[in-house]
């Protein structure tokens, strides 16, 4: 079975150790989102990918869900004494990515090889690929009308700042060549992103984006075979953090069947938390067939029976 799975990075990544593990790496491929790249302190950072390469490798420090294990902050501590304005908070090993990308980049590589690049050096074997050639960029507005990258929006201010609005700037871009050609071939697909996850990339922020970037929406925008969608807000544990936030700036409910008209025409089933069973109707309403199951990461450990609706396999 070729799985194709298409998501952020923190929760995403959580999810995808789990067909990384029953699936072979070769016929696994991972279209990660870049909405959240950015130029830091002179290098250029890409959450999504570095966290997507961390938790395959086996790097990732699992209890804050991003960065590498057991890194220190000297780096950081040492740009804020020489008058920095830090606020990203990045590791000494996470730098060593970092620098490595944008040496790279510089150099002229293209990013989907810049990306697979590190991935071999960590030993990672599924194929994971940027979601655009092009560089892309969301942009939050506050209330106050200040221009915000998302990520300085949700670590620098914990996105308890009000929002006026969310545009993505360059989004037009190409699509990673590898991608369109997965698409092309695979036989079967699995859509896996997850939504316990603080801080990182809400619906709005990821799922429109990748959509956006040129060859990002399978089959024309028709609901292709085997493809499904998460539920990124379950019921009981619905928060006002940032995902409330980014989706009410964009005039969707901070509901499951909200969620799902994000990928109304995109995927054929929605997997919707067993704590939003009431909203199965609504979820259908928008094309989708829902199908329920726990999707909370405890631990960061996926349940058997969430790996198993997301790969189509019979509980």
């Amino acid at each position: 079975m070729r799985v194709v799975g298409l998501g952020g990075g923190l929760g995403a990544s959580r999810l995808r150790r789990a067909p990384a593990a029953v699936v072979e790496e070769p016929s696994l491929t991972l279209v990660v989102n870049t909405a959240g790249d950015l130029w830091i302190h002179g290098v250029r950072v890409c959450p999504g990918l570095d966290t997507t390469l961390y938790a395959l490798s086996g790097r990732q420090d699992a209890d804050r869900g991003w960065g590498v294990r057991g890194e220190s902050r000297r780096c950081t501590t040492a740009l804020r004494g020489l008058g920095e304005d830090v606020w990203s908070d990045l590791g000494d090993l996470d730098l060593s990515t970092h620098l490595r990308r944008t040496g790279l980049l510089r150099a002229g590589a293209r990013p989907t090889s810049v990306t697979a690049a590190p991935a071999a050096a960590m030993g990672v074997t599924a194929r994971v690929l940027p979601m655009t050639e092009a560089e892309v960029a969301t942009r939050v507005t506050t209330d106050d009308g200040v221009d915000l990258h998302c990520e300085e929006f949700l670590v620098r201010h914990h996105a308890a700042v009000p929002v006026r609005g969310v545009r993505y700037e360059r989004s037009a871009g190409t699509g990673a060549p590898g991608a369109r050609r997965d698409r092309r071939r695979r036989r079967g697909r699995a859509r896996a992103e997850q939504p316990d996850r603080e801080p990182g990339p809400d619906p709005g922020t990821a799922r429109r984006p990748r959509c956006s970037a040129r060859g990002g929406r399978p089959h024309g925008g028709g609901p292709p075979d085997r493809v499904r969608g998460p539920d990124h807000r379950p019921g009981e544990r619905k928060r006002a953090d940032s995902r409330a936030a980014l989706l009410a700036a964009a005039g969707l409910p901070a509901t499951a069947s909200g969620v799902a008209g994000l990928y109304a025409g995109l995927c054929e089933r929605f997997v919707l938390d067993t704590a939003d069973a009431a909203e199965a109707g609504d979820v259908a309403a928008h094309g989708p067939t829902p199908i329920l199951a726990p999707t909370l990461l405890h631990g960061g450990a996926p349940p058997a029976t969430l790996v198993d609706t997301v790969l189509g396999v019979p509980t």
